[in-house]
C-alpha cells in the first residue's frame, strides 16, 4: 500500500488526480489479492529487469521497483551499475528502495543490450530459492503481471509465429552469420567434444521431437538456417526449461549472436505462449509511443514496449499520461479488483 501511495504522489504533481486509495487495511487488500490467482503464483518467480544502457536514476528505477516488488519473489536488476554516478537526491522521483538487487554487467559485456543473454545467464547463477521460473523484462516495458501467463511452460511477447522473416539488419551483421558460423566452429571442433556433447544431444533431440529438422538432418542443419529472429523485450522461462536455455545461451553469448536471434532458435526448441495483438504492444515506433500508449494499452494487455520512463519523468504531459494508463491500470486491478480479459493467445506453439 505504501508502494502505490508513492505513485499516487508521482502521478498528483502532474495534476492526475484521480485515483487515491480506497483500501485502507492491509488485511482487506491481503484477501482481495488472494481473489486474483495469478498473483500468487507469481510469487513464485523472479524478475529481471534488462537495462541495455548504463543505469541511471532518472530511468525509473524506483518507479517500477514499487509497481513489481510486492508481487514478485525477488526483482533484480540487470546492467552497468555506478552508483557513484547516481543522483540520490532527485526529488523528481521516488527515492531507490532498499535492498536495489542488481547484476553488475559491464558496458562492453553488455553491448547495448545486443548481447542481453547475459542477464538471464547470471540471473540463473544466483541460484535464488524457492524460485519457479524467471521473467525478463526490459526497463522500458511494462509487464501486467496479473495476466494468466501459465508459468510451467515459456512465454515469449512474440514467439516463432510472430517471428521477423528474413534475414533483416542482423543476420547480416557481425551478430548474426558471422557470429553464428563462429558458433558452428566451435561446437564441431573436437577439443569440445565432451564439453558440449550433452548439449547437442539434447538439442537435437529437441528439434527432432518439435519436427523442426528431419531425421537425416542434425543440429547444425538448424544452426546453418541463418534467417528470422524475434523481437524479445519481455519473455518468462520456467525453472525446468533453465538448465538447457542457459547452456544454450551460454554458447550463443560467447559467440556475441544477438539476443533476438539467440531467442528464435530456442524457442523453436519448446512449446511457448504468445500475447494477443503483440504486433500493436511492441516495439512502438519513437514517433508513435504516445498514440500506441493510449490506443492499446489496458489491464487486458500482457505487456507494452516501449515506454521510456525518462520522459515520463521529465515532462509532466508524458507524466500524466503514464499515470492515466499504467498507473490506472494497476490501480484498478491490484486495488478496485476491476474485471480484465486474458491478453494470451489460445494458440499456443507446440
Amino acid at each position: 500500500m505504501r508502494d502505490f501511495d508513492d505513485l499516487i504522489q508521482f502521478c498528483n504533481t502532474a495534476n492526475y488526480t484521480t485515483l487515491y486509495q480506497r483500501v485502507t487495511s492491509f488485511v482487506t487488500l491481503a484477501n482481495l489479492h488472494a481473489n486474483i490467482t495469478q498473483l500468487n503464483r507469481v510469487l513464485e518467480t523472479a524478475l529481471v529487469i534488462i537495462c541495455n544502457h548504463p543505469m541511471n536514476l532518472t530511468y525509473g528505477y524506483s518507479i517500477l521497483q514499487r509497481l513489481y516488488t510486492p508481487y514478485f519473489g525477488a526483482v533484480v536488476f540487470c546492467g552497468s551499475w555506478y552508483p557513484q554516478k547516481q543522483n540520490f537526491n532527485n526529488t523528481a522521483i521516488p527515492p531507490l528502495q532498499y535492498p536495489f538487487n542488481y547484476i553488475h554487467i559491464t558496458p562492453k559485456e553488455m553491448h547495448k543490450g545486443y548481447n542481453g543473454e547475459i542477464c538471464m545467464i547470471k540471473a540463473y547463477e544466483l541460484r535464488l530459492r524457492n524460485i519457479k521460473g524467471h521473467f525478463a523484462v526490459a526497463d522500458d516495458a511494462i509487464l501486467n503481471f496479473w495476466q494468466p501467463i501459465k508459468l510451467d511452460m515459456v512465454f515469449h511477447q512474440r514467439g516463432t509465429k510472430l517471428a521477423n522473416i528474413g534475414k533483416g539488419p542482423w543476420w547480416n551483421s557481425a551478430l548474426g552469420e558471422e557470429a553464428m558460423k563462429n558458433t558452428i566452429s566451435m561446437l564441431k571442433d573436437k577439443d569440445n567434444g565432451k564439453t558440449y556433447q550433452k548439449l547437442i544431444e539434447e538439442y537435437q533431440r529437441r528439434l527432432l521431437q518439435r519436427k523442426m529438422i528431419s531425421e537425416s538432418e542434425t543440429v547444425f542443419t538448424e544452426l546453418q538456417r541463418m534467417k528470422n529472429w524475434t523481437i524479445s523485450d519481455v519473455y518468462y522461462i520456467p525453472k525446468r526449461e533453465m538448465p538447457f536455455y542457459v547452456d544454450l545461451m551460454k554458447i550463443f553469448y560467447k559467440n556475441e549472436i544477438f539476443i533476438e536471434i539467440s531467442l528464435q532458435k530456442y524457442l523453436r526448441t519448446v512449446k511457448h505462449q504468445i500475447a494477443i495483438n503483440a504486433y500493436k504492444l511492441g516495439p512502438i515506433p519513437e514517433n508513435t509511443r504516445r498514440i500506441g500508449l493510449n490506443k492499446y494499452y489496458n489491464e487486458s494487455m500482457v505487456f507494452m514496449h516501449a515506454i521510456k520512463l525518462s520522459g515520463v519523468i521529465e515532462k509532466m504531459d508524458q507524466r500524466y499520461m503514464y499515470c492515466n494508463t499504467v498507473i490506472k491500470a494497476y490501480h484498478k486491478v491490484l486495488f478496485l479488483h476491476g474485471n480484465f480479459t486474458s491478453g494470451i493467445e489460445n494458440y499456443s506453439l507446440g
